[in-house]
C-alpha cells in the first residue's frame, strides 16, 4: 500500500538545505598615537621622602629672672644676630651694678692708703726704724687689698654681665617664631618652654633615608677610585639635587649635598642624609614633606620609551611595536630603571622601532592600528608622537628605593 502512495512524492535534494558561508568580518583600523624606541644616554635617578629643617634652630631662653616688660620683635619675621627681642626688667640689676661700682670704689680707696703705708714701711724698714715683721704685716695688708680690689672688680664684671642678659637677644640669624610668653610674665633660666624659637632657613635643609644599597650607589665611583673622591663629589655638587614639594610643584631651586651621618642604623638599614638648597625670601618653612631627587650614573645608549606605553599583564611587561604595513605585534619586554615619564628597555624590541603610545587598551596583537597625527609639542613630552605629557607629581607617591 506505501509503495504506491510513495510514487507520486516530489523528493528535494538534500544540497538545498545548507546555509550559504558569511563573508569575512574584517575589523576597522584602530586609531592610535605612536611614539618610538629611542637610544640615549639614561640618567640613574633615585628619589627619597624626606622633611625640611633649619640649619640651626636657636632655643632662646633668659639666662636672668625678672619680668618681661618689652618685646622688640615682630613674630614670624627675619632677625639679625645681636638684634633685642625681649626686655627683662633691668632695674634690679642696675642696683646690683651701682652696688658693685661702690664697692670697688672702696677697695680701691682702700689699697690707695695700705699701698702708701706699705711704701713707707719699706723705707723704714731700709733705715732699720721698724722690725723685719712689722714690715711683713704691712705687705700682707698692701696684699690683701689687691685680693679685695680684684674681688671688687670682678662684682662689677658679673653685674655688668646680669644687666646686659637683662636684654635678651637673637643669637644667630634666622627666622624668629612665636613669642611663648607675654609682657608682664615673670621668667627664669629654670623655664621648661623657651621664650621663642629663632631658625636658619636660608638655605634651608632637607634630611632624608637613603636605603644602603642607594648609599653605595652614591659612592660607587669613588670605591673604585678614592683618589677622584673629592672630584667625583665636585662632580655630584654640580650635578645637584632636585625637590618636589607635597602638592607636585618642583622646586625651582637646585640643591646640593650636605652630610651624611657617620653610620647606617642597623635597624632601617638606612643612612641619614642632608642636603642644602636655597631658600629665597624665606617662603620654604621647616616642617615641610619634600621629594629629592638625586642622580646616580648614568646609563649609556639605553633603549627608552614613553612610561605610558608599557601594558602590564600579570607582571609581565609588554608593547604593542608597530610594522610598516601598520599590524600590531605584542611583544614581551625586560624593563629596567623607570621614571614617572620613562623606562628602560633591556630586551624586546630596536633602536627606531615604532609603538603605541596612546590607545594600547583597544589594540590586540595581529591588528591594524591607523596612526593619528602627532599633537603640538609639549615640554613635557618624551619623545613620542603623542603621549608621555608629563603632570604634576603626586604627594602621595611613594619615594623609589
Amino acid at each position: 500500500m506505501l509503495l504506491p502512495m510513495m510514487a507520486g512524492l516530489t523528493f528535494m535534494p538534500l544540497s538545498s538545505c545548507k546555509k550559504a558561508p558569511s563573508p569575512p568580518v574584517t575589523r576597522p583600523p584602530v586609531p592610535v598615537t605612536l611614539g618610538t624606541v629611542i637610544q640615549k644616554d639614561m640618567p640613574h635617578h633615585k628619589e627619597w621622602i624626606g622633611n625640611l629643617q633649619g640649619t640651626v634652630t636657636s632655643m632662646v631662653k633668659p639666662n636672668v629672672s625678672g619680668n618681661i616688660i618689652q618685646r622688640y620683635y615682630s613674630e614670624g619675621t627675619v632677625v639679625k644676630q645681636g638684634e633685642p627681642l625681649f626686655q627683662i626688667d633691668p632695674a634690679p640689676f642696675q642696683a646690683s651694678l651701682d652696688k658693685a661700682n661702690a664697692d670697688l670704689a672702696t677697695a680701691l680707696a682702700t689699697q690707695t692708703k695700705v699701698q702708701q703705708d706699705f711704701v713707707r714701711a719699706q723705707n723704714l724698714l731700709a733705715g732699720k726704724v721698724i722690725s723685719v715683721q712689722e714690715f711683713q704685716n704691712q705687705q700682707q695688708n698692701y696684699q690683701a687689698t689687691v685680693g679685695q680690689v680684684a674681688a671688687a672688680q670682678a662684682a662689677v664684671q658679673s653685674a655688668q654681665v646680669n644687666l646686659d642678659f637683662s636684654k635678651i637677644v637673637s643669637p644667630i640669624d634666622g627666622m624668629a617664631g612665636l613669642a611663648n610668653y607675654e609682657v608682664g610674665t615673670y621668667v627664669s633660666a629654670q623655664l621648661t618652654q623657651p621664650l621663642t624659637t629663632v631658625i636658619a632657613i636660608d638655605p634651608i635643609k632637607v634630611v632624608f633615608q637613603v636605603g644602603q644599597d642607594d648609599f653605595l650607589g652614591l659612592i660607587k665611583k669613588s670605591l673604585n677610585d678614592p683618589s677622584k673622591a673629592q672630584q667625583n663629589e665636585r662632580e655630584d655638587d654640580a650635578v645637584g639635587m632636585q625637590m618636589v614639594l607635597s602638592d607636585g610643584t618642583v622646586y625651582p631651586q637646585k640643591g646640593v649635598f650636605r652630610a651624611a651621618n657617620n653610620q647606617i642604623s642597623t635597624q632601617t638599614g638606612s643612612i641619614t642624609v642632608e642636603g642644602l638648597f636655597p631658600n629665597p625670601g624665606t617662603l620654604l618653612r621647616p616642617g615641610l614633606f619634600a621629594r629629592v631627587k638625586a642622580t646616580l650614573g648614568v646609563q649609556k645608549n639605553a633603549l627608552v620609551v614613553p612610561i605610558n606605553s608599557l601594558i602590564t599583564i600579570q607582571n609581565i611587561q609588554q608593547l604593542a611595536v608597530v610594522g610598516p604595513d601598520n599590524k600590531v605585534t605584542i611583544r614581551n619586554v625586560n624593563i629596567g630603571e623607570t621614571t614617572r615619564e620613562e623606562a628602560v628597555v633591556l630586551s624586546g624590541v630596536e633602536a627606531g622601532d615604532r609603538i603605541v603610545v596612546q590607545g594600547i587598551q583597544k589594540v590586540i596583537d595581529g591588528c591594524t592600528v591607523m596612526p593619528l597625527p602627532a599633537p603640538p609639542a609639549s615640554s613635557g613630552g618624551v619623545h613620542t608622537d603623542g603621549g608621555g605629557i608629563e603632570g604634576p607629581l603626586p604627594a602621595s607617591s611613594p619615594a623609589k628605593s
